[in-house]
């Protein structure tokens, strides 16, 4: 298969890329850089999606890089929603067999629940909506008969990069510790794992919709603390309060006090299997 990927030069794209020729598929990248193959300009970005036989979108400005402001939230739309309609009318129009496009689970908003699955409504915070939009953006490729599936992403945990590599600094130096009260969910999934269920959804002929990148071991802010201090052989007891978080990141504070317990219900049904299904040994492997 000839697979065009967006976003190829970040974090998950750049470890996405080398398991897609693995697998023996030939990957295009559309991007802004020299090593690109295509730009989003329309003839670009046109002549890339009818060489495809499907695409992987993981393009869009990161979402904690910068407080929320009026003008950041614009910015974060803007990235994904515009990419997002642009490349979807192209797969639509030139018969493109899939579409694999990222959301996140930021979709469902703050919750308590004890599991959410891909049936479960959204939530109604700016990440919810944002989220929403985003998925809705691909309407003009499932309209043009295109199957389309859309990746709902926990934290990635993985080297080198992602949230890991910022949570990590205290925790090497023992002062790391819980943010807030802890009992927050944290949706999380290993790099290794996501990038294979990138391929799987991509070449699963019958997967379509939405379906939850996240490992099927569900913990709390409070046990990821816990595994982090017990895998790094260090202290834990420097609890972040939330009021500190707040003054420091403004709107992006209530996404890290906050959480969601989204199983990866669609994705087993599927039949992936998960390689890091539990926390422990995923963050063994990732610190090794």
């Amino acid at each position: 298969m000839h697979v065009l990927v967006t976003g190829a030069s970040g974090f998950v794209g750049s470890a996405l890329v080398p398991v897609l020729r693995k697998a023996g598929h030939t990957v295009a990248v559309v991007g802004r850089g020299a090593g690109a193959d295509h730009d989003w300009s329309p003839k670009s970005l046109a002549a890339g999606v009818a060489a495809a036989d499907g695409v992987i979108h993981l393009a869009g400005e990161n979402l904690f890089a910068k407080r929320w402001s009026p003008a950041q939230k614009e910015v974060l739309r803007n990235s994904r929603l515009e990419t997002t309609r642009a490349l979807s009318e192209l797969c639509g129009e030139l018969g493109t067999s899939c579409l694999v496009s990222t959301s996140a689970v930021g979709y469902y908003g703050p919750s308590e629940a004890p599991g959410l699955d891909e049936s479960a409504p959204r939530g109604d915070d700016f990440l919810a909506q944002l989220c929403a939009d985003w998925e809705a953006a691909t309407a003009p490729a499932s309209d043009g008969g295109v199957r389309v599936v859309l990746l709902r992403v926990g934290v990635v945990l993985g080297r080198g990069g992602g949230a890991l590599a910022k949570m990590l600094p205290p925790f090497r130096f023992g002062v790391g510790g819980r943010l807030g009260s802890g009992q927050q969910a944290f949706p999380w999934i290993h790099l290794d794992d996501l990038c294979r269920l990138y391929l799987h959804l991509l070449t699963d002929s019958e997967a379509s919709g939405p379906f939850n990148g996240t490992a099927p071991g569900p913990v709390s802010n409070l046990e990821l603390t816990h595994e982090l201090g017990r895998v790094l052989h260090r202290p834990t007891v420097m609890p972040v309060p939330a009021f500190a978080l707040k003054l420091a990141l403004g709107e992006v504070a209530d996404v890290l006090l906050t959480g969601q317990r989204a199983l990866p219900k669609g994705a087993r049904e599927r039949g992936f299997v998960f390689e890091y299904p539990e926390l422990g040994g995923a963050l063994q492997d990732v610190l090794r």
